[in-house]
């Protein structure tokens, strides 16, 4: 069947604007989407496939193609195995430590020091580029780790019905608190 619809498609050649291969049970990507420069929609949900195809992960050819909506939920496409991370703790900077002890007082009103940062711009410039960890809620300016939480997607959103959960990044300012994260909490890493 899916075969069937992806050889009509072919046919269509530059016309074909939609190609929808929804639970067909593909295990791979059709490689051939590089014949498809008109292709506008591409709904591969609900199938068994566990990679994205080189012609689309080089995006050398995948490129030329104008995709406006591209439909993946379903597939087997992200490994979720959480890893401990064996890292050590890594030495702070003076400036890090000074920051992250002004950025927690002030987040709980110490007077001294909110009085005091009025007179210091520099340290306030410094600081506004401070973030807080997804983890302990504590504020950090430079070391951290990147990871990606998935999360139930907003009610308001314009989605499909078969997305149960979305991406969202997320910063964590320490490997301590990446070994204490929840399940959901992934780290990113080049393998």
């Amino acid at each position: 069947m899916a075969e069937r619809l992806l050889v009509r498609a072919l046919k269509g050649g530059k016309s074909t604007k939609i190609l929808t291969l929804n639970g067909k049970k593909i295990t791979k990507m059709p490689s051939t989407l590089e014949k498809l420069p008109g292709l506008k929609t591409l709904d591969l949900q609900n199938n068994l496939i566990p990679k994205v195809c080189p012609e689309i992960s080089t995006l050398t050819q995948f490129q030329d193609l104008k995709l406006r909506e591209f439909y993946c939920e379903g597939n087997p496409l992200f490994l979720k195995q959480p890893v401990n991370a064996v890292k050590q703790e890594e030495v702070w900077s003076l400036q890090e430590i000074t920051s992250r002890f002004i950025m927690n007082q002030l987040a709980e009103k110490n007077p001294f020091l909110m009085q005091a940062i009025e007179w210091y711009p520099e340290v306030r410039s410094i600081i506004s580029q401070g973030r807080k960890c997804a983890v302990c809620g504590k504020s950090f300016l430079t070391i951290w780790l990147e990871c990606v939480e998935f999360v139930p997607p907003s009610k308001n959103w314009k989605i499909s019905r078969n997305l149960h959960l979305v991406p969202l990044r997320v910063l964590i300012c320490s490997y301590k608190c990446f070994n204490q994260r929840g399940p959901n909490l992934f780290g990113i890493a080049q393998v």
